[in-house]
C-alpha cells in the first residue's frame, strides 16, 4: 500500500486547558468597618457574599466567637444579615461562607470586632456652651455598668481645677469641663468620643417674686427657687431654721414654676404639676393630715394625684387650683376664710351658691390675712369671703364670712376679672372692661392703701391704668403698668420705694422707670424685677430684703450669694 498523508488527520483528543469547567470563585465582602458599633437591641451587620460562575451555590455560612465553635446559621444567601441574636456579645467574631459547584468547593472568611452602643454625659445638658448663675449640681451618667468615665475640670486659663465627683469649683467665672467615657477591658478600646461642656457666669435672671410677712422668695429663670429672710418654723425651705440675708436655695429637685410666701410658710408649683409647702404648720397651713407636724423646714409634697396650677398662701391658710379649676382651701378657717362648710382639719372645696346655681370652678385665687379672693371660671366673676369688719370682701362692712360677689361694676358680664390680689384688710382686682384694664380696690383705707377716696368700697386707684400686675401688702399696695412700678399706702418704713409719706396716689418707685416685669407686696416691706434684676426695699429686719446693707424707701438688690 502507499503512504497515508499526516494532514488529513484530525485530533480529536480532549483539551485539558480548553473543556475543564470554569474555576469557582468566592467573594466575601464586609467587615471593613470594624469595630462595628451597633445597638445593643436593633443593631444590624450586613455582608455581601458573591460565587462564580453561574450554577454555583453558597452551601454554608457559620459564626464562631473569638475562635470558639462555629455556629452553623439558618440561612445562607448573598446578603447575609447579622443581628444582636447572632452577635449576642462584644468582642471578636468570625463569618465564613462556603460555596461549591460541581466538585469544587472554596471558603472565605471575615473577622470582625463589634461593640455595643452607649451613652454618657452630664444629664440634663448637651455638650458646649453652659451658662451659670450659681453653682449648678451636675450628676453624669453612663449607660454601660462597665463604664470608665474620666473628668477633669480646667479654669479661664487652662489651670487645673478640682471638681472630683462633679463638685462645681467655687468663685470661679468659667469652669471647662472634658468628660470621656471608655468601655472597660475591651481591645480595641471603646470610646465615646470627649465631650466638652463650657460654663460662664452669668448675673442670676429673676421671672418671679413672692412676700410674705418676713420673708421673700423669688424663682429663677432656670426654675431653681430661692428664700430669704425669717426662717422661723423653715419657711425658707432649705432644711434648716437659720435666718438668711441672702438668698438660699429651696431644697430639692424639679422646676418650679410658681410661688407664693404666707405669715410664716411658703408654697410652689413644679412643672410637672406637683403641690409643695413648708414652714409653720401650727394652723394646718403646710399639711392638713391627721399626723402632720407642727413646722416643715423642707417642702412637702401635699398631693401627688392632682395637677396643681395656681397656689396662693395666705397668713395661716392656703388655697390652690387643680387643673381642673378646681379650688381648695386649708388651714385656719377662724374667719370664714377657707370657704362655706370648711372641713374641719382637712381641705375644703370651695363651692359658692349663687342664688341656686353652684359655682365650683376657678381660674385665679389670692389669699390675704383672713379673708380669699377668687375668680370664677364660668363668667370671669370676682367672689370674696372670709373676715369682712373693713370691707375687704365687697366694700361693705357688715353682714356675714359667706362669699360675696365683689360688686356689680367688676362682675358686670361685659366685664372680665382678671386678677385678684388680697392683702392684711384689702384686696385689689384688675378688669377688662371693653378693652381697657381698669384696676379696683376696696377694704381698709387707713393707710390709703386703696388709692382712692371712695371709703372702703370698690374703686379705681388715682392715674392708673392698663395695669399688668395688682399686689396688696398688710397696709400698702404696688402695681406694674406699663412696665412702670407704682406703690402707696403706708409708708412708714420705705415700703413704698419713693419718698413720700403715706399717699394715696401711686407714685413711681425710684430709680427705675421701666422694665419692671413683678412685684410683690409683704408686711412691711416689698421686692420687684425690674430688667431681670431683684430689687427689694422697706424694713428690712431678719434680712427679708436679701442685702444685709439694705433697707429704707431705696430699692435695693439682693446681695447673691455666688461670686465669682
Amino acid at each position: 500500500m502507499g503512504d497515508v498523508d499526516d494532514a488529513g488527520d484530525t485530533d480529536t483528543s480532549p483539551d485539558p486547558d480548553t473543556d475543564l469547567p470554569p474555576d469557582l470563585t468566592l467573594e466575601l465582602t464586609g467587615g471593613e468597618e470594624s469595630p462595628y458599633v451597633i445597638d445593643e437591641a436593633t443593631g444590624v451587620v450586613s455582608f455581601e457574599a458573591a460565587c462564580a460562575p453561574d450554577g454555583c451555590t453558597l452551601d454554608v455560612c457559620t459564626l464562631s466567637f473569638e475562635g470558639g465553635e462555629a455556629v452553623e446559621l439558618e440561612s445562607c444567601t448573598e446578603t447575609i444579615e447579622l443581628t444582636t441574636a447572632e452577635l449576642n456579645a462584644e468582642g471578636s467574631w468570625t463569618l465564613t461562607v462556603n460555596a461549591s459547584l460541581d466538585e469544587q468547593t472554596e471558603s472565605a472568611s471575615s473577622t470582625f470586632d463589634v461593640r455595643y452602643a452607649f451613652d454618657a454625659g452630664i444629664e440634663g445638658l448637651t455638650p458646649g456652651p453652659q451658662t451659670f448663675s450659681h453653682p449648678p449640681e451636675l450628676t453624669s451618667f453612663c449607660t454601660r455598668e462597665d463604664c470608665e468615665l474620666t473628668i477633669s475640670c480646667t479654669d479661664a486659663e487652662g489651670g487645673e481645677l478640682a471638681c472630683e465627683d462633679l463638685a462645681f469649683p467655687e468663685g470661679e467665672a468659667i469652669v471647662n469641663i472634658a468628660l470621656t467615657a471608655c468601655a472597660a477591658e475591651l481591645e480595641p478600646a471603646h470610646c465615646l468620643p470627649a465631650q466638652d461642656y463650657n460654663f460662664t457666669f452669668e448675673p442670676p435672671t429673676w421671672t418671679q417674686v413672692a412676700t410674705g410677712a418676713a420673708h421673700s422668695c423669688g424663682i429663677l429663670d432656670d426654675g431653681t427657687l430661692w428664700c430669704w429672710g425669717n426662717n422661723g418654723s423653715g419657711r425658707l425651705g432649705d432644711g434648716s431654721s437659720t435666718q438668711r440675708d441672702q438668698p438660699t436655695r429651696v431644697a430639692g429637685d424639679g422646676v418650679w414654676i410658681a410661688v407664693s410666701a404666707g405669715g410664716q410658710h411658703t408654697c410652689g408649683i413644679k412643672e410637672d404639676g406637683s403641690l409643695w409647702c413648708w414652714g409653720s404648720n401650727i394652723r394646718g397651713q403646710v399639711n392638713f393630715g391627721s399626723n402632720a407636724e407642727s413646722s416643715y423646714d423642707s417642702p412637702l409634697l401635699l398631693d401627688d394625684n392632682d395637677v396643681w396650677n395656681h397656689v396662693a398662701a395666705g397668713n395661716e391658710h392656703t388655697c390652690a387650683i387643680t387643673e381642673d379649676n378646681a379650688l381648695y382651701c386649708w388651714g385656719d378657717s377662724a374667719s370664714g376664710q377657707l370657704g362655706p362648710d370648711p372641713v374641719t382639719n382637712g381641705r375644703t372645696q370651695v363651692e359658692i351658691d349663687d342664688g341656686g346655681t353652684p359655682i365650683n370652678t376657678f381660674v385665679a385665687v389670692a389669699a390675704g390675712n383672713a379673708h380669699t379672693c377668687a375668680v370664677t371660671a364660668v363668667g370671669a366673676n370676682g367672689w370674696c369671703w372670709g373676715s369682712f369688719s373693713s370691707g375687704q370682701l365687697n366694700g361693705i362692712s357688715s353682714g356675714d364670712s359667706s362669699p360675696r360677689m365683689i360688686n356689680p361694676t367688676l362682675s358686670d358680664p361685659d366685664n372680665t376679672t382678671l386678677t385678684v390680689a388680697a392683702g392684711g384688710a384689702h384686696s385689689c382686682a384688675t378688669v377688662n372692661a371693653n378693652g381697657q384694664i381698669r384696676t379696683y380696690c376696696w377694704g381698709d383705707f387707713t393707710f390709703n392703701q386703696l388709692g382712692h377716696t371712695d371709703d372702703s368700697y370698690p374703686g379705681q386707684p388715682t392715674n392708673l391704668s392698663n395695669t399688668q400686675h395688682i399686689t396688696a401688702g398688710s397696709q400698702h399696695t404696688c402695681a406694674i403698668a406699663d412696665e412702670i412700678a407704682y406703690c402707696w399706702g403706708d409708708n412708714i418704713r420705705g415700703q413704698l420705694g419713693h419718698s413720700d409719706s403715706s399717699t394715696s396716689t401711686p407714685t413711681p418707685v425710684s430709680e427705675f422707670e421701666s422694665d419692671w416685669t413683678d412685684i410683690a407686696a409683704g408686711t412691711e416691706h416689698t421686692c420687684g424685677i425690674s430688667a431681670n434684676t431683684m430689687y427689694c426695699w422697706g424694713l428690712n429686719a431678719t434680712g427679708r430684703l436679701g442685702n444685709p446693707a439694705a433697707g429704707g424707701a431705696t430699692p435695693t438688690p439682693i446681695a447673691w450669694p455666688y461670686t465669682p
